[in-house]
């Protein structure tokens, strides 16, 4: 089961899960990779062909809609599942909902490059051709999605990979502009023609677009290993079947997919970000369960440090992004013994020098994740101070992010009127007036400020 002792262990474990989904063939093969990852904790996870729930003090059951029927996805423990296992229940299924998406988006892309070698297959039986592809216009690149014939000469691969240009390829710039079709009867004998050492075979070359609304959407491309293999008759006969290729294309709302295909972004970025605020709410309660004396601590920061980020003018995005920095910035505390975080005397140098790491410690935690790499510096910051004084670089002014700042502040306030083991809360007048005796030693003077306003007007409440 998962519990405190394995507070580290279960971060690698989401991450763990994260790639299980990415390498994962079908719903099956996904189920039994996240089970391997599972077992250590005496969970596991499985799925019934009906929407029937289960639950007990031993399984929870989840409806999983899918594009063919509903599933109820089931995780099961050895022993009573505690309210962790339940959370790491729902961010597995948050990956398994994308790995599903994406597994039908790759499925309709495959079934349409089957209609597209199909189409190749019936081009052949009117044209001769040693090989042929169809391609989609995306921007100013020509992505192939359908080959035929290109095994003879051991350049599939090749083919799969490459991407024409109008400005690396006076053909494709020429049938782009003119939307109309282009005729090499002899490769050696065209001035513009591009030499590929891996296409150094082909001898002539056809090029007919593919045109739907008035609009060039593709192309299909030709070759023979012979000159003058095509005539101006071929275009002719395969006239007809252009229109039809054409709205095949269009009604598969290709254009959709590729551009999923092409963002910079990986899959496994996008799966994180889907589950980001599950395993943010997760890794903030495991740091309370470390630490039960600040339970609710790193939620009320993050509301603190959201009320001045607005008042200081930063954008939705930028406030929500101070939020995840807050509601982890003291995720390093998983690293510390309880014993010490939950001392009721006063700390040893030794022992605060121990707390002090947790800063380090969870900047190495999160630039570990792709989506919250940016995350870490914040939290790394957070204790940082503008005169120098602070940790872990003793950093000044400027050198500190803004939102460390804001997030530094709010982590003063928060803490001091707060219970601690070593003393009871402390009125806010004592906190506000550490805050203001130090506003432009310790604490950036714009971010005391629109705290102190804040605090006046009714806006933060503590």
């Amino acid at each position: 089961m998962v519990n405190k002792e394995n507070m580290l262990n279960y971060l690698n474990l989401l991450l763990k899960i994260k790639d299980a989904t990415k390498r994962s063939e079908n719903l099956e093969d996904c189920i039994n990779r996240i089970n391997n990852e599972l077992r250590p904790y005496k969970l596991n996870i499985y799925y019934h062909l009906s929407s029937k729930y289960l639950n007990s003090e031993n399984e929870c059951s989840k409806l999983l809609q899918t594009a063919e029927k509903p599933l109820t996805l089931i995780i099961k423990g050895e022993e009573k599942l505690t309210n962790l296992d339940l959370s790491l229940f729902e961010i597995i299924l948050l990956e398994i909902k994308e790995f599903l998406k994406d597994l039908e988006a790759k499925n309709k892309v495959e079934n349409i490059r089957k209609i597209l070698e199909k189409i190749l297959e019936e081009i052949e039986k009117v044209v001769s051709y040693t090989s042929a592809n169809i391609g989609i216009l995306y921007e100013d690149k020509i992505k192939f999605l359908a080959f035929r014939g290109y095994e003879k000469y051991n350049i599939a691969d090749f083919i799969k990979t490459l991407e024409l240009t109008e400005k690396e390829f006076y053909t494709i710039k020429t049938v782009i502009s003119t939307k109309s079709p282009l005729l090499i009867e002899n490769t050696d004998e065209y001035p513009n023609w591009v030499y590929i050492p891996e296409t150094s075979w082909i001898k002539s070359h056809l090029i007919i677009p593919i045109i739907y609304n008035n609009n060039l959407i593709g192309i299909i491309g030709l070759d023979s290993d012979k000159p003058y293999s095509f005539t101006q008759n071929d275009i002719e006969k395969l006239s007809f079947m252009i229109p039809i290729i054409g709205l095949a294309i269009e009604n598969a709302k290709l254009y959709e997919i590729l551009e999923k295909e092409l963002e910079e972004k990986t899959i496994e970025e996008r799966r994180a970000r889907s589950s980001l605020y599950q395993v943010i709410k997760v890794s903030s309660e495991l740091v309370e369960l470390k630490d039960p004396y600040t339970s609710g601590h790193q939620k009320r920061v993050a509301k603190i440090s959201s009320v001045i980020g607005k008042l200081l003018g930063f954008t939705q995005e930028r406030i929500r992004f101070l939020n995840i920095c807050a509601l982890l910035h003291d995720i390093g505390k998983l690293s510390i013994p309880s014993e010490i975080l939950n001392k009721p005397g006063p700390l040893t140098p030794l022992e605060k020098r121990l707390v002090n790491t947790h800063t380090e410690t969870g900047y190495n935690i999160l630039k570990r994740i792709n989506i919250l790499q940016e995350v870490a510096p914040v939290v790394y910051q957070h204790h940082e101070r503008i005169n120098g004084s602070g940790y872990p670089l003793g950093l000044k002014n400027d050198e500190i992010l803004i939102e460390a700042r804001i997030i530094g502040v709010a982590d003063v306030l928060e803490a001091m009127t707060s219970h601690r083991p070593y003393r009871p809360a402390l009125p806010l007048e004592i906190a506000i007036d550490e805050i203001k005796n130090n506003k432009g030693i310790l604490y950036d003077p714009n971010v005391v400020d629109a705290l102190l306003y804040a605090i006046d007007k009714g806006r933060i409440r503590l």
